[in-house]
């Protein structure tokens, strides 16, 4: 333990006790400076789409250059096995900024609208800053399309635009640069991509991507003096499909280079119940992208689009630096859900296990330690743990998450409770340091361990040795699975909704 850590370690003393202190086991690489005044604490909130959980060059990440992501892991809390509450946009991000799990607000696919449900009326976490007299804005995809109806920001606030793609160059506008022949794999928008000519996203405002444009819409919020503190959410819409970046990200990746992903499995599925194998898609994109031998090309627009999200980071971190607000700044960086790459032959995400629900988390706070954490963590754990670091007290409604702060001072190194994700109604994954244990609404069971599985290739559910692990886990599960908020068109049935695992 380095003497820096020591002296932080003698000065949680005072605060949490010498007891917990003398229990720290977590890795300090040094802390950030100290907030400089008694002034509240700004709040930069990062946030990136759909992102493959080992998909980064963080510790032994992936085959992928993320060097801003690497920054945020050295420069505060990194968290290993963190989590979302449901893997999807729409019923992730409303868990994560309301801070109550979809199993509580019935809101489990990205297909829903609830306008007329109590978790509409609940004080998101950006209105709750905002109440407390912070400067609120938020840029790109922060809620869901779906959640338009959510009062995040106050329309017309100053600095807010919370529009998910409604920029200069959309996605939908950048088909004549999709690659010839990436419709063979089934002609779906969900797996196409393309190079962009080597100008785009450089100098010309007029030939910016969304997510260039949002970091500029930032880099301008955080380059202005303001009286108040603020709360600066940034949502980046990469590496989300479609795979559109220009030449020279393709360029740092040729495809040769690639194998199929470490995870992947050839019999993978031979032992998973039916709900599990419904989930896989086995008949579906996965078989259509191998037959296209596309596989390496789409793990190479993958990684292209990564690295390009990863560089609008880096500009926006870069002038939170330069302009003397990082000693009193918590830097917030997370994704919304996981990927598959062709894991248990499956893409995008739409699952229960550790690809898909395994998320980015990090917390940077102002003389806090550097440190990575192994516990796991959800992102439902965000809204608490903000409310206590910056003294906004707790909203009205209940919180479903753990406050982390005594994980970010190095004062504990458990969350205390496994964490939940929920894909559909009565469908639970339970995460604990060791295990997955996966419950379908049906009763099907999945029980996989981690110490020596971290692919998750062998489902333990059925062996009795492990009953006594199963019947711990299963005390975590939801008591009450609340029904579906209704869907957007046309409505379906309960039985309809249980047989929806994609959407």
């Amino acid at each position: 333990m380095t003497t820096r850590c020591s002296k932080f370690k003698s000065m949680l003393a005072k605060c949490w006790g010498v007891a917990l202190v003398l229990g720290l086991s977590v890795s300090c690489l040094g802390e950030a400076p100290a907030k400089s005044s008694d002034s509240p604490y700004n709040v930069l909130m990062i946030i990136i789409d759909d992102a493959a959980p080992q998909w980064h060059s963080v510790g032994q990440g992936g085959p992928v250059r993320t060097p801003n992501i690497e920054r945020l892991a050295s420069q505060g809390t990194w968290f290993k096995q963190a989590y979302c509450n449901a893997p999807a946009c729409n019923p992730s991000r409303l868990a994560m900024l309301s801070g109550v799990r979809a199993s509580r607000s019935g809101v489990y696919y990205n297909s829903q609208k609830f306008p007329q449900t109590w978790i509409a009326d609940t004080e998101k976490m950006p209105a709750r800053f905002r109440k407390a007299g912070y400067l609120t804005a938020g840029y790109g995809k922060i809620s869901h399309t779906m959640m338009a109806s959510i009062p995040d920001y106050t329309p017309g606030h100053a600095y807010s635009h919370n529009s998910s793609k409604h920029v200069t160059h959309r996605d939908t506008d950048l088909s004549e640069h999709i690659l010839p022949g990436t419709e063979r794999n089934g002609g779906s928008d969900n797996f196409t991509w393309g190079i962009l000519p080597d100008d785009w996203d450089r100098d010309d405002p007029t030939r910016w991507q969304q997510d260039t444009q949002q970091a500029d819409r930032a880099i301008k919020l955080l380059q202005t003096q303001h009286d108040q503190p603020f709360f600066l959410a940034v949502g980046f819409w990469r590496p989300h499909v479609r795979f559109i970046v220009p030449e020279r990200y393709f360029n740092m990746y040729p495809p040769g280079e690639f194998d199929v992903p470490a995870g992947f499995h050839p019999f993978d599925l031979e032992d998973l119940p039916s709900r599990g194998r419904l989930m896989s898609w086995s008949d579906r994109q996965h078989a259509q992208m191998v037959k296209a031998g596309l596989w390496k090309e789409a793990l190479q627009a993958y990684s292209a689009s990564m690295t390009y999200v990863d560089e609008q980071i880096g500009r926006v971190l870069d002038t939170l630096q330069a302009s003397g607000q990082a000693d009193r700044t918590i830097v917030v960086f997370l994704s919304d859900n996981g990927m598959h790459l062709g894991e248990k032959h499956h893409w995008l995400k739409y699952t229960l296990w550790e690809q898909a629900t395994g998320v980015f988390f990090s917390v940077r706070v102002p003389g806090f330690p550097n440190q990575t954490i192994d516990a796991p963590v959800s992102l439902v754990d965000l809204y608490p743990t903000l409310m206590t670091l910056c003294e906004l007290g707790r909203p009205e409604h209940e919180l479903d998450g753990v406050d982390l702060t005594k994980l970010l001072s190095g004062a504990t190194s458990e969350r205390g409770r496994p964490v939940l994700s929920t894909w559909g109604r009565g469908n639970h994954a339970i995460r604990d340091v060791r295990y997955r244990y996966i419950r379908y609404r049906n009763g099907e069971e999945e029980l996989y361990d981690h110490l020596g599985d971290e692919h998750e290739w062998h489902n333990l559910a059925s062996d009795p040795r492990y009953d006594g692990v199963k019947l711990s886990l299963a005390k975590h599960l939801p008591d009450f699975d609340a029904p579906n908020t209704e869907k957007l068109d046309p409505p379906l049935s309960e039985s309809e909704w249980d047989d929806q695992t994609f959407e």
